[in-house]
């Protein structure tokens, strides 16, 4: 009996509400109230809270190793990421107001703008709106319930989660000129483990939940990009008609066994930018600590870059040689590796 007492006078109250008739004289009807207020109009005022969208920073902590044959061990990094939470209410874009009377028609016919939009519209010139909301820090376009509006938005933070990560690393080969790098990386409460720089491949022992360790050991090595510094010119002359390049190999120890291919472009300075070349040769060595390269205009195979400028009467020319090198074994990749211009010298 108590249940159906305050069940009923919650239906008055819900039916007052809303605008619902009651005579308060006869009986009531519980049954034709609840009715009668289901078929009122009532429209809640915005704004209108739409669903929240969240996000997480990203941060990540390097590792870095240099060669070594021992076993190696990273110091222990704490990493964060932040949670935020996006709320956003919609206010439902205003009716049209409507046009005011066309003004009496002026001597200087109108723009295209004018023509299109009325004063206080946006769009129309001299309008001085903006496209933020009372309680957002950002705004878009969207819609509710069928209803265009516009969304205003801000981001709150939510959890804040942290962890840390330590990298050990078991015994490998590194040559002098490689390194490694990894990235431990926090989103959430995610943690992922990323190889950024290495000739290896590494099975990821990971231990931890929150304080972290990642213990590494190699499986296979791949080969990687050779040193760019690895040769160096030494000398550039021209003695006993040829040009003589004399370059150095740091790394022969290194690639003993195996070759090294060197190409030379020689090149004619010519006036302002108008240099020209004369010709390619490519030269294919065994390592060695030193290498000394020899050649003449006549050693050099003419390619589509070749002009003829044998009518040139301009007295004695500079030259200079572009040159490269390349690795030719099983150390390093075969990448070409571009080293630039050598100082000019006079013919």
């Amino acid at each position: 009996m108590t249940n159906k007492i305050v069940a009923a006078l919650a239906c008055l109250g819900f039916a007052a509400s809303a605008g619902a008739e009651v005579n308060f004289d006869q009986n009531i009807d519980v049954k034709s109230v609840v009715e009668q207020a289901k078929s009122v109009d009532v429209k809640a005022p915005y704004p209108y809270y739409g669903p929240h969208r969240v996000r997480y920073s990203r941060e990540c902590r390097n590792f870095g190793f240099g060669a070594s044959p021992f076993a190696q061990s990273s110091g222990r990094e704490f990493i964060s990421s932040t949670e935020y939470i996006e709320d956003c209410r919609f206010i439902p874009a205003p009716p049209n107001p409507p046009l005011p009377p066309p003004p009496p028609r002026p001597k200087k016919t109108k723009t295209a703008a004018e023509k299109d939009y009325y004063p206080g519209q946006p769009g129309y010139p001299g309008y001085n709106g903006n496209d933020y909301g009372p309680n957002g820090d950002y705004t878009y376009p969207g819609n509710f319930g069928g209803q265009q509006g516009q969304w205003y938005c801000r981001e709150r933070i939510g959890q804040v989660f942290r962890a840390s990560a330590q990298v050990n690393l078991a015994p490998r080969q590194l040559y002098p000129w490689e390194s490694e790098s990894f990235a431990v990386c926090m989103e959430g409460q995610r943690v992922d483990f990323e190889t950024r720089n290495s000739p290896y491949s590494y099975s990821v022992d990971r231990q931890g939940l929150y304080d972290l360790t990642f213990n590494l050991t190699p499986n296979y090595r791949r080969p990687t990009p050779p040193d760019a510094s690895g040769l160096n010119l030494a000398g550039f002359a021209f003695r006993d008609g040829k040009f003589v390049m004399a370059i150095g190999d740091r790394w022969a120890a290194e690639y003993a066994g195996e070759k090294v291919e060197i190409q030379v472009e020689l090149m004619k300075d010519g006036f302002l930018f108008f240099n020209s070349s004369k010709g390619k040769k490519t030269f294919t060595l065994d390592t060695a600590s030193s290498y000394e390269l020899a050649f003449n205009e006549g050693d050099l195979t003419k390619d589509k870059d070749f002009v003829d400028d044998s009518g040139d009467v301009r007295g004695p020319k500079k030259f200079y040689v572009k040159w490269g090198f390349r690795r030719i074994g099983s150390v390093s990749t075969n990448d070409y590796i571009k080293k630039g211009d050598t100082d000019k010298i006079t013919q």
